[in-house]
């Protein structure tokens, strides 16, 4: 739940365990602001009509529009639309607010309609209303994302061309396919970015996984050296180290090091055995 305790500060708590999950103050009065429906994004806007986005987990705020006179989430999506002066302007990857896509338009959003599979954006043009339908399949993607159906979410990307939006759609899923630890998915996002490095690194984990899985039975994605793997792959080289060493594998954490020419550390973890032995 997200609220104000003045008109400059926002409070958002997790209800389920009674902390407070972000506390975000702000240098001018705010008068509109809403959780999306997983609680992770924070929209708000303030006197000046500027918009911006929360990350309620990393605190990190980005202002996505300036003279907002309308905002919205699509309904059961993480999906955004708001308008900016004389444009309708729809975010359909919330996790890359770079990306927006915008239509001009000749009046006012007065509603969002959502029905049946469809989702219409109503304008008062004075004297006449028109309607506006969204692009249902983007949508697609964002519902299967918060229902964590990565399959789907592969899918529906599989059907599109690959321009900056769609890649964008690619990158937000690898990320959120690795920490799910869906690691087939995410060797098949690398492969769709062109990141051919990564995608043929995780091929060999899926491989050392699924010999894991047939050797020791239960999910070979927590095997010790797939998880050292996977601390390599994002960088966290100390936390694979511990993992390595937790199992007495020395030599393989040296051979790490030596790999990535970290030669400091090779020593270090060389004398550390040394010292063991």
């Amino acid at each position: 739940m997200a609220y104000l305790i003045d008109l400059k500060t926002i409070c958002v708590v997790d209800l389920v365990s009674g902390f407070n999950a972000a506390s975000v103050g702000h240098d001018s009065k705010i008068d509109w602001l809403e959780l999306n429906e997983t609680g992770r994004k924070l929209l708000y806007r303030d006197k000046k009509s500027k918009l911006y986005l929360l990350d309620v987990e990393s605190h990190s705020r980005t202002t996505i529009l300036n003279y907002c006179t309308y905002v919205q989430w699509v309904p059961m999506s993480d999906v955004v639309v708001a308008q900016n002066r004389g444009n309708l302007c729809i975010w359909y990857n919330i996790d890359a607010p770079q990306r927006v896509t915008m239509f001009p338009i000749k009046g006012d959003i007065v509603d969002l309609e959502r029905n049946e599979g469809k989702t219409d954006v109503v304008v008062n043009e004075g004297v006449t209303t028109v309607s506006y339908t969204l692009d249902e399949g983007l949508i697609e993607f964002g519902t299967a994302i918060d229902d964590g159906d990565f399959d789907r979410a592969v899918s529906f990307l599989e059907t599109l061309e690959m321009v900056p939006e769609t890649e964008a759609m690619w990158k937000t899923l690898s990320k959120l396919a690795l920490e799910d630890r869906q690691l087939m998915i995410a060797e098949r996002c690398f492969a769709a970015l062109g990141d051919i490095s990564k995608a043929k690194y995780l091929k060999k984990v899926n491989e050392l996984a699924e010999q894991a899985a047939v050797d020791m039975g239960g999910d070979g994605s927590h095997h010790f050296m797939v998880r050292a793997k996977l601390a390599i792959l994002d960088k966290n080289f100390k936390t694979a180290e511990n993992i390595l060493l937790e199992q007495g594998h020395v030599d393989e954490a040296i051979e790490m090091y030596q790999e990535l020419h970290k030669w400091d550390e090779a020593i270090a973890v060389a004398e550390a055995k040394v010292g063991y032995l």
